[in-house]
């Protein structure tokens, strides 16, 4: 029988679903859709490079212009680039809302950041890590694309909550909880974790028992 396990984006939006929805989520989770874990690679990856300094929002936006004029050899492809372009769009739009006067730090897409909550593995891995002027790590953002199931400001709140924690938990200095951000691109938002969150964590703790429950109940 497998760990449960969730993505932390995925925690977030179970946390204000329907029961279907919520049932649909563990079912996605035990058996994740290949095609659907790739969608929009490009776009992560481009904004992150836009977010960390290492390329211009000219050249973002040039980019989303050659991922929608490129031939590609399937509609599958075709979707999914036009997808990651409209999101790239989206990104720029509300860019102005990151913070300001901090590094951004790129975190490697094979990083396999978790943090075990109520015995379920939640897979956190923030895009960016956000630094001051001592080169210490004083915040954490993560991005969200889906369109179908964007995060609302409090299902953010809970994403951001639960990055605040994990990047707490590996850091020496205080970490500012203004400066653990989801950015949910479809919505344009930018949505920070509150400054009380044990409340939201006790939340957090209470679904990843009943997601533990329910994965060992189909898995068994």
């Amino acid at each position: 029988m497998s760990a449960p396990k969730i993505s932390l984006n995925k925690l977030g939006e179970y946390m204000n679903a329907t029961p279907a929805r919520r049932r649909r989520i563990i079912e996605d989770q035990i058996a994740p859709k290949d095609f659907i874990v790739a969608r929009y690679t490009d776009a992560r990856e481009s904004i992150v490079d836009c977010i960390a300094g290492k390329i211009s929002e000219d050249q973002l936006t040039q980019i989303a212009e050659d991922l929608r004029n490129k031939e590609y050899e399937s509609k599958f492809s075709a979707q999914d680039k036009n997808l990651s372009a409209d999101a790239i769009d989206s990104f720029i739009e509300i860019s102005d809302q990151l913070p300001e006067n901090y590094k951004f730090e790129k975190v490697p897409a094979n990083d396999k950041s978790t943090i075990e909550i109520a015995g379920v593995d939640v897979s956190i891995r923030p895009d960016a890590y956000i630094k001051n002027d001592n080169d210490e790590v004083v915040g954490a953002l993560k991005l969200h694309f889906p369109k179908s199931n964007p995060l609302d400001k409090n299902s953010g709140e809970y994403v951001a909550t639960a990055l605040k924690t994990f990047v707490q938990e590996n850091a020496e200095n205080t970490i500012d909880h203004k400066l653990c951000i989801v950015v949910d691109v479809p919505s344009s938002s930018v949505i920070a974790a509150p400054k009380a969150g044990k409340k939201r964590m006790i939340d957090i703790e209470a679904a990843c028992e009943e997601i533990g429950a329910q994965w060992r109940s189909k898995t068994s």
